[in-house]
């Protein structure tokens, strides 16, 4: 029964059933406990509680008892948690810092190592590796594959409670060891399950944008995109209705409807195209297909057609001429913004965060995930916007502005209203419709494609004209969208956004609970 469906919020029948006793007109009657400083992030708290204890503890400890003693110990035990760990990001976490200087590099490093480890796969400088899985972790190792990863979310959560749980109930091994399972094992194991799927991820970004879905469908339906319409796809598959059981079948059997499938995608994708042709419309999965591929797939006199080729000889003499000009601009720059230094300088013990040029982080991340400096036109417009028009705006003042501006969407991303959409979202994630989420039938690769094409498309619909233009240099949707399947592409392996998450989950743990890398002599003395 959800929370919606009963006469009173769960929480209250399951944390608060003695509130329910009072008159409905004592106003105790929906006076909870307060947790932080907001009722609404209050009241999801209590939800996730609430939901914890009735999946995970109650159907056995019921069995036993129906006293209230174990459940109000947990609640009392999460309130302090919860309230310590309030007080270190709202204190001592410079989130500037974390979400807009360490994050960002954090992903360029990440987009980096998967594009090299792309490369490199089948090379022989690539150890014999025939996995890209098993070259990128090569190149990037973690200590949740070397250790196991339930071994891994264990330790880091028990380190974390012995940090946040009061010298009490550090010290009660039992009660500790009951929360870290269940933090571990629960929360944290299911979210990384879910966010690492690619399916997950695209039908995320489905369900941010579904704004967007009648401009896209309009567009679709008109043929302004080119190839099959996916509306009907958007939402993710009921994983709560269970799948007929089917008889037990062998290998060769599954690698036979495996086969069948994709004969069958292809025969569908040929007539797609069949009709693509009869019609005059492109083909948007030509620019998805690998150049080698191409030129393989296409007759010899056609390998010299002018939009095939990538050297340009006017690019390389252009940046040429301009060399000495971009030295001339560079030093004009460092000799002109000295003064904002300076003004940072003696203002810093002022300023909240401290952090100038937060703009570059961002923009490096971008020119590496967007592939800019593989695309000479759009690498041009971009040295040219670093030469001359980003100087001149610092100058007058736009560098300072554009730090304000950053910190002030910070503020904004991490209010009250936004703290309540992660949690409702995490909630829907791991609990949809108030019931825990289950195994359901795999997602097909049929399915998955077509997810995949759909977020691609709504990202093509939701990026504002002017903003293409400069990230790709071009207004064409399906060459906008092939760009962006590109940028995507460290996102569909689940065993590489697994590094990642971890990667993530581990700089913020660092950022909150600085203590965790002290020597194991001073971080003791730190806990005493």
């Amino acid at each position: 029964m959800t929370a919606t469906s009963a006469g009173r919020p769960l929480h209250l029948r399951l944390l608060f059933p003695h509130l329910l006793t009072l008159p409905k007109t004592d106003p105790r009657r929906n006076a909870t406990p307060v947790i932080t400083h907001s009722p609404a992030i209050d009241q999801e708290l209590f939800m996730y509680m609430a939901l914890l204890m009735r999946d995970f503890i109650h159907p056995w400890y019921h069995l036993v008892t129906q006293d209230q003693d174990l459940t109000d110990a947990i609640v009392d035990v999460l309130t302090g948690v919860v309230q310590q760990l309030e007080k270190r990001c709202c204190e001592q976490v410079d989130w500037t810092s974390l979400l807009l200087v360490s994050l960002p590099k954090l992903l360029t490093l990440h987009w980096r190592d998967y594009r090299q480890a792309k490369g490199r796969l089948h090379m022989n400088h690539a150890s014999g590796t025939r996995s890209l899985d098993q070259l990128f972790h090569g190149m990037q190792p973690h200590l949740a594959f070397q250790v196991g990863e339930h071994e891994y979310r264990r330790q880091l959560t028990d380190a974390v409670l012995l940090l946040l749980l009061d010298k009490h109930d550090s010290q009660n091994e039992a009660f500790r060891f009951l929360l870290r399972e269940i933090i571990s094992n629960i929360v944290l194991a299911s979210l990384t399950e879910t966010l690492t799927d690619p399916y997950t991820i695209h039908t995320i970004i489905c369900k941010l944008l579904q704004g967007y879905e009648p401009e896209l469908d309009a567009l679709e339906s008109s043929g302004q995109f080119a190839g099959t319409y996916f509306s009907a796809l958007t939402q993710p598959p009921d994983y709560q209705q269970e799948p007929k059981k089917a008889p037990p079948t062998t290998k060769e059997e599954d690698e036979q409807q495996v086969d069948g499938l994709f004969s069958k995608l292809r025969q569908l994708q040929e007539q797609q195209k069949e009709e693509r042709q009869q019609k005059g419309v492109g083909d948007p999965y030509d620019d998805l297909t690998p150049q080698t591929t191409k030129q393989q797939q296409q007759p010899p006199s056609t390998f010299a057609s002018p939009q095939q080729r990538l050297f340009s000889f006017g690019y390389i003499v252009l940046q040429v001429l301009l060399s000495p000009f971009r030295s001339l601009y560079f030093y004009m720059h460092s000799v002109l913004t000295q003064s904002q230094q300076r003004y940072h300088q003696v203002n810093r013990h002022e300023k909240k965060t401290r952090h100038a040029r937060l703009i570059e982080p961002i923009t490096k991340f971008l020119r590496v995930a967007l592939l800019v400096d593989d695309r000479p036109v759009v690498q041009w417009g971009w040295q040219m916007i670093a030469m001359f028009l980003w100087p001149i705006l610092r100058v007058f003042g736009g560098g300072v502005l554009m730090d304000k501006f950053l910190e002030q969407t910070i503020l904004y991303v991490l209010s009250e209203p936004f703290i309540v959409f992660y949690l409702r979202l995490g909630r829907d994630l791991l609990w949809p419709d108030g019931v825990l989420i289950q195994r359901g039938p795999p997602v097909t690769p049929l399915q998955r494609d077509q997810m995949r094409i759909r977020a691609e498309r709504l990202l093509v619909v939701a990026l504002p004209q002017p903003i293409t233009k400069t990230l790709f240099g071009t207004t064409d949707r399906d060459q906008i969208q092939s760009h962006l399947h590109d940028a995507l592409a460290p996102l569909q392996h689940k065993y590489i956004n697994k590094h990642l998450i971890y990667l993530v989950l581990d700089l913020a743990v660092a950022k909150i609970f600085p203590e965790l890398a002290l020597p194991p002599h001073q971080l003791s003395s730190a806990l005493s």
